[in-house]
């Protein structure tokens, strides 16, 4: 690592996000099968003589860059699936612009996911895949579910909540009274990336000093300062918000609360979770400041699925992906499931 780079504030990692993330960022090969508009999918090359046959579609959220799941060497839940011999495909939403301020949540699920299963399909000749949703990413994959139950094999929701009104502290910012969406979508179009990176900064600020002493403490460290910058790199590589997609999903979701009501509707279809009815993982933690461990776990008790399993884990909302513990914890947990299935 540069000298210097070892000075850089949280938002100097952020004007520096590109260039850190090629140097630090997805580290297992692959290669682009599809792309359209802003979306990418990639497809993991094989670590095995015989992949397994049912493919796996990873699908991370929207706002945040894809490669959290395939971090660096050692920190890679994707290397360690390819390695266990999935067959592993991966969204990139890409970077939203001007052109694309009116797409909807609608949008994403029934035209760039579905796009993305179908050329999966097609590919690999299965009929089926195991579709896996990461935070936002995880509420995409449960909707797709409900729509499309004859595409998915299984279901794996990470940290994706059902329930929008609960005691964490989005549900509370983004409440009605105290946020006025309408007013950021026809002023701004796309909800900006620093405007993102900051609501995300000031949910924990005493934490983010503490991060940062406790990075100059342990500076002289290179493998140390190496994972640092990674997953600083990753967190400070905010992605602007699709402001006809943010109007619905604040509104609809945690305004309204209307998916667990059973009220939400996606093009023109409301969406049930009970109809959901295929093997399904819900996977949360304890310490989940984005997303409460109650609000995601209670998928689980809404779906009709008789196959489903519920693993809750001790780290934060990134710890469980790329925390010290995750490749004993996590990450075979997930292959061992999936592979099952």
């Amino acid at each position: 690592m540069k000298f210097e780079e070892r000075f850089w504030l949280p938002h100097q990692l952020m004007s520096h996000a590109s260039e850190m993330a090629e140097r630090y960022g997805q580290r297992t090969p692959s290669d682009v099968i599809y792309t359209e508009n802003k979306l990418r999918v990639m497809r993991y090359r094989p670590q095995v003589e015989k992949p397994h046959p049912i493919p796996l579609l990873m699908t991370p959220p929207l706002i945040m860059p894809y490669y959290i799941m395939d971090l660096k060497p050692g920190k890679s839940l994707v290397a360690y699936l390819v390695s266990r011999g999935l067959d592993v495909f991966m969204i990139d939403w890409g970077v939203p612009d001007a052109s694309d301020r009116f797409d909807t949540l609608d949008d994403y699920v029934v035209r760039y996911l579905d796009h993305a299963v179908e050329v999966v399909r097609r590919l690999t000749g299965q009929p089926h895949i195991t579709l896996h949703g990461y935070c936002q990413g995880g509420i995409l994959a449960i909707l797709y579910t409900v729509l499309f139950p004859d595409r998915v094999r299984n279901l794996v929701n990470q940290t994706g909540p059902v329930n929008f009104h609960d005691d964490g502290i989005f549900s509370l910012w983004t409440r009605e009274r105290w946020l006025n969406v309408d007013l950021i979508v026809d002023t701004l179009g796309n909800v900006p990336a620093e405007l993102l990176w900051m609501t995300f900064q000031s949910v924990n600020p005493v934490g983010a000093i503490s991060q940062m002493i406790h990075f100059y403490e342990h500076m002289e460290d290179d493998q140390f300062v190496q994972d640092y910058v990674a997953m600083n790199t990753w967190l400070n590589h905010s992605i602007s918000f699709p402001g006809e997609f943010f109007r619905k999903f604040v509104q609809d979701l945690y305004q309204r609360n209307l998916l667990v009501k059973g009220e939400l509707q996606v093009a023109g279809t409301r969406i049930n979770l009970n109809a959901i009815a295929c093997p399904v993982l819900t996977i949360t933690t304890e310490k989940d400041h984005v997303a409460p461990w109650k609000s995601v776990a209670l998928l689980n008790e809404m779906i009709s699925s008789q196959d489903k399993a519920l693993l809750l884990m001790k780290g934060g909302h990134l710890g469980m992906t790329i925390g010290r513990g995750a490749q004993d914890e996590l990450w075979p947990a997930l292959a061992d499931w999936v592979l099952r299935r």
